[in-house]
């Protein structure tokens, strides 16, 4: 069962920060036609992905739930602006903060 979370639990997680991050936030995607901003939002998945890996590999050792999912979770959550900059830079496109009124 553990086995399944460390593969469902980041690829249904990254979705909804990205949710979050990118509609909820004061932040404006610039640049890019459609497929160019979905093209960044797909390497800004694969490269939140190798993120946590990374985070759950280098955490194991503080146990398989803690720090192997619970750990590697917050952190990775904690870099997704950076790791979504990084993804859409690659294809051209750039976040930016938002200066217009609130809804």
């Amino acid at each position: 069962m553990i086995q399944l979370l460390t593969i469902v639990l980041p690829i249904s997680l990254f979705w909804i920060l990205a949710a979050v991050y990118l509609g909820g936030w004061a932040v404006e995607l610039h640049g890019g036609k459609g497929l160019t901003q979905v093209l960044g939002l797909l390497l800004s998945f694969i490269l939140w992905i190798v993120a946590w890996r990374l985070l759950h590999g280098l955490f194991m050792g503080a146990g398989e739930v803690l720090g192997g999912i619970v750990i590697a979770t917050f952190l990775a959550a904690l870099v997704l602006p950076a790791v979504c900059w990084l993804g859409y830079k690659m294809v051209g496109v750039s976040i930016e903060r938002s200066h217009g009124h609130g809804h």
